[in-house]
């Protein structure tokens, strides 16, 4: 099964055994939480700052965060699971200890973004897909987040400004497919 294009394999991950029919996308997989705080219509978003808790709370490399600071893009919480973390438990996390904020979010949908990737290789760049798996959480608050130093700034933002503004990759997409823009 293995010495099959990777359009005809199950995308099922597991143990080494070629019983399991494993296959994960050249350029990665992902399996993330996001979690949308909303405050009277307005959504929350963060502007990131370079500091040493990207690796361990935000889930990507610091030099990712000092790209998206240069950029001036903004993020929504979010960050990668932990290995065997439920998607409920990260979403718990991410609005406790990551957005700075008290509640616990409900859950509002599960998103799969197939995205084209580029890698370089001896012969040049090469189109990869990375995927996606985005568990998506709400939590209506009426207060403000305590400030976190992995944020330069953090906002509420009206929907209609974030159509405008620059998110970080997949962020508007996930707020575009759940009906927030």
């Amino acid at each position: 099964m293995s010495g099959r294009p990777v359009t005809e394999r199950w995308a099922r991950i597991g143990p080494r055994d070629s019983s399991w029919l494993i296959h994960v996308p050249r350029a990665g997989l992902c399996l993330s939480a996001f979690v949308v705080i909303r405050k009277k219509g307005s959504i929350l978003l963060g502007r990131p700052h370079t500091h040493e808790s990207w690796p361990e709370k935000g889930g990507f490399p610091k030099r990712h965060a000092t790209r998206l600071e240069r950029e001036r893009s903004w993020l929504l919480p979010a960050t990668h699971l932990l290995m065997e973390e439920a998607p409920d438990r990260a979403a718990q996390r991410i609005t406790n200890q990551w957005a700075g904020m008290r509640g616990v979010p409900k859950f509002v949908m599960v998103q799969s973004h197939l995205r084209p990737s580029e890698y370089a290789r001896k012969s040049g760049h090469v189109k990869l897909n990375h995927w996606d798996i985005c568990f998506v959480y709400e939590l209506n608050t009426r207060t403000n987040p305590k400030p976190k130093p992995w944020w330069s700034e953090t906002r509420f933002f009206l929907p209609s400004e974030i159509r405008r503004m620059k998110l970080g990759r997949g962020h508007k997409d996930v707020l575009k497919a759940s009906g927030y823009l």
